[in-house]
């Protein structure tokens, strides 16, 4: 029993990392820079811990990976230096999906739902440390499913977001590549409007002064 807990405690973080890790190598996918996901890979910025934000990195586990919270508070018990890393690692993945969440709702779910599925993938891979099973086995089978259908739907997202891009850019393109001698005289009235519309008026009136020596050196 004592070898049991002390592997799934093990796994807890191995679940963790990966899910973190294969998170942060799609997106570097997505952005076309996987150099640069290495390097802030390697330099994480720091991250703080409150009672309020280690609450809220608890409720997101047992939200979307129930069995996973049960690790992490026999790990807080165990193994303090690691339960505090858990809870950074899950706090990088709610705050970038919190930012997400403001952006993009469609996509912020498709996230959680690829983030959940890669953490109960990567603890059915460390229960297999334990010795493999038929049931385990079914277990990992049923996941990695749910896991590749997770990445696809979030890369038909992103396709959708990238055809949606493109569309807009042909609009654009045709607009400039239709009638531009209408286009540009529509500028040039817009501009020459604008410009009357700034242009300050001129005064006619003399100073005082001026008036006064112009009214005495009359005869």
């Amino acid at each position: 029993m004592r070898l049991l807990t002390a592997i799934l405690i093990a796994a807890t973080s191995i679940a963790i990392g990966g899910a973190v890790h294969a998170q942060s190598a799609a997106t570097a996918v997505k952005s076309g820079s996987a150099v640069t996901a290495r390097k802030d890979a390697k330099a994480k910025p720091a991250i703080q811990i409150t009672p309020e934000r280690e609450a809220g990195a608890l409720a997101f586990v047992q939200r979307n990976h129930a069995e996973l919270a049960d690790l992490l508070a026999a790990l807080k018990t165990s193994q303090p230096e690691e339960y505090e890393r858990a809870i950074k690692d899950i706090l990088r993945v709610t705050d970038r999906l919190a930012l997400l969440q403001d952006r993009d709702q469609l996509q912020y779910e498709l996230e959680v739902a690829a983030w959940t599925a890669q953490s109960r993938v990567e603890l059915l891979a460390a229960k297999l440390k334990m010795g493999n099973t038929e049931e385990l086995t079914r277990q990992l089978r049923e996941a990695l499913q749910t896991q590749n259908s997770a990445k696809a739907a979030l890369l038909k997202h992103e396709r959708q977001r990238v055809a949606d891009r493109l569309n807009k850019l042909d609009s654009e393109i045709a607009r400039f590549d239709g009638d531009r001698d209408e286009l540009v005289n529509k500028q040039v009235k817009a501009l020459t409007r604008a410009a009357n519309e700034s242009r300050p008026v001129k005064t006619i009136i003399k100073p005082a002064a001026k008036a006064r020596k112009s009214a005495t050196s009359s005869p």
